[in-house]
């Protein structure tokens, strides 16, 4: 069969063939299709924006004069934030460093919160920058009263009236930096959130070839610090992307809660080719509230992550307390959701914790990466990641240099380099596989190689075990811990311990059986294996 395309002249024409009578009224008709779909036709403007010599001085105007499907092609030069966006529009510069938009509570707001109806967007080679976002509108009816949520300093994609999603955008070529979610109040419990540093997104947010770098959320009435680089709620893609050098800290009087140095995902995320480095996660409690998680990547209870292709390195956590607990997971990874993982590196990420509190223990965990429900690792090298806990006189424990588990499946990766150190004046001291830390669930290891890990145990009682593995139960109840080893070797790991100190397993310690399928555990120090099947 074939089709053609009717285009306007041969409406006319066929118009004009199917009049019998050439009359005032068919003459009417002809005239009025031929408007109807000249209208139809009406090409999108573009709107130039530059300091001089262009129609708009400012974004502002240009946006308030904008119909849908219109481009806003924005010149080099820096031009005042605050923006919101309300309609389908894209936003041109000239680079980044060269079409700098700067300043505002968001810089861009793009929908409305509780909007019916939400725009599709697009920025591509612009710098947006110089953002503080003080307050937020989900303040109102999170909580009823503003102030207490500071959301989205850089670009603040709100939620819609159905809470399900927000604004379509999609960011290119262009930087996200040195923008802060400060709160400028609290409600009378201390409560206020800090999030969303340089992007706050409850939309479908994509980031192609774009650096998010150097933002912040926290402050001094900060009570939780989440996602200083990029806190969604929703959907997240970045391909090809740096996120580095930002920061969630909570250290007031309130702090209780921080995580998500460079992103924080409650929803769906998907990452490739990208860095996530250097980003950090802090938090100082003057009260026994909370932990301190994910420096690289937070995905929350709920949210599922897709990484590929990614270098996650020099992340750190850090949680301290003079009154209690210290409690610090996930230099690299926390993830409470569902984790694939592949084509990767984790190297050299910090987990650390201490406690000055004579009760109160230091409890870090996970150099690399931290999973609490499941996921399936592949082709990925987990090296030089170290977890370290230091309590006066109470007790620190650190455990998993590389990996804390329950349901994992680890295929074709190296675990290695990775290191525990524990150091307690007179408590206990203990530190628990400075490789792989599993229990309550089923571990699969396969084409794997677990060596060099090493831990350290300084005072005057406590326990070292498992200088490759440890392999025991976390929690009751059930399920028991189930480990399977095929085609990996485990070598070369070691356990160092005051004398006083309990050292067993320098490769394997386990208390549960293993099957062993085509593998080795072999040169570890001071033993290869203690416990069930050694």
């Amino acid at each position: 069969m074939k089709c053609s395309r009717r285009t306007a002249a041969g409406v006319v024409r066929a118009t004009i063939r199917e009049s019998r009578t050439p009359s005032f009224v068919a003459l009417a008709s002809v005239l009025t299709i031929v408007a109807l779909v000249g209208a139809g036709r009406a090409e999108a403007a573009t709107l130039s924006v530059c300091p001089s010599g262009c129609p708009y001085t400012q974004i502002a105007p240009a946006i308030a004069v904008a119909n849908s499907g219109d481009t806003i092609q924005i010149g080099a030069g820096t031009y005042s934030g605050g923006l919101t966006i309300n309609l389908d529009v894209r936003l041109v510069g000239a680079g980044v460093g060269e079409t700098i938009i700067k300043g505002g509570n968001s810089v861009l707001t793009i929908g409305a919160f509780g909007a019916t109806t939400e725009p599709t967007v697009s920025i591509d080679g612009v710098t947006i920058t110089g953002g503080v976002a003080r307050s937020s509108p989900e303040s109102i009816p999170f909580a009823r009263q503003e102030g207490i949520w500071a959301l989205g300093g850089g670009i603040e994609i709100p939620q819609n009236a159905a809470g399900t999603g927000g604004a379509t955008v999609t960011i290119a070529n262009s930087a996200i930096t040195h923008n802060r979610a400060i709160p400028s109040n609290s409600d009378p419990h201390g409560f206020a959130f800090a999030g969303g540093g340089g992007i706050d997104n409850w939309g479908t947010l994509k980031l192609t070839n774009t650096t998010v770098n150097d933002n912040h959320a926290g402050g001094r009435l900060a009570s939780d610090a989440h996602g200083a680089g990029i806190l969604s709620w929703t959907d997240l893609t970045l391909r090809k992307s740096v996120v580095n050098d930002n920061d969630a800290i909570a250290t007031g009087p309130s702090a209780c809660s921080t995580g998500g140095g460079g992103i924080e995902a409650f929803g769906k995320i998907a990452i490739g080719a990208t860095s996530v480095s250097d980003n950090a996660v802090e938090l100082s409690s003057s009260s026994n509230c909370g932990e301190s998680q994910g420096g690289g990547i937070f995905v929350q209870d709920g949210g599922s992550a897709t990484i590929n292709e990614v270098m996650v390195s020099r992340n750190r956590v850090t949680a301290s307390s003079a009154v209690g607990d210290a409690i610090a997971f996930s230099g690299g990874i926390a993830d409470y959701g569902q984790l694939t993982l592949q084509d990767s590196t984790l190297e050299a990420n910090r987990v650390s914790a201490t406690t000055t509190a004579a009760a109160g223990t230091a409890n870090p965990t996970s150099g690399a990466i931290g999973i609490v429900d499941n996921a399936t690792i592949s082709d990925t090298r987990v090296t030089g990641n170290e977890v370290n806990a230091t309590a006066t006189s109470g007790a620190a424990l650190a455990e998993a240099g590389a990996i804390q588990t329950t349901e994992t499946t680890l295929s074709n990766s190296l675990i290695s380099d990775n290191r525990l150190t524990a150091s307690s004046q007179t408590g206990s001291a203990t530190v628990r596989g400075a490789g792989l830390e599993h229990g309550n669930g089923l571990l699969e290891v396969r084409n794997t190689r677990i060596s060099n890990n090493t831990a350290n145990a300084t005072g005057p009682s406590g326990e070292a075990l498992g200088g490759g593995i440890w392999n025991d139960v976390f929690f009751p109840p059930p399920p028991n811990p189930q480990l399977i080893l095929d085609n990996t070797t485990v070598t070369d790991n070691a356990l160092t311990a005051s004398p006083r100190i309990t050292v067993h397993g320098g490769g394997l310690f386990t208390t549960f059986p293993v099957i062993l399928d085509h593998s080795s555990i072999a040169h570890d120090a001071p033993d290869d294996c203690f416990g069930q099947s050694c």
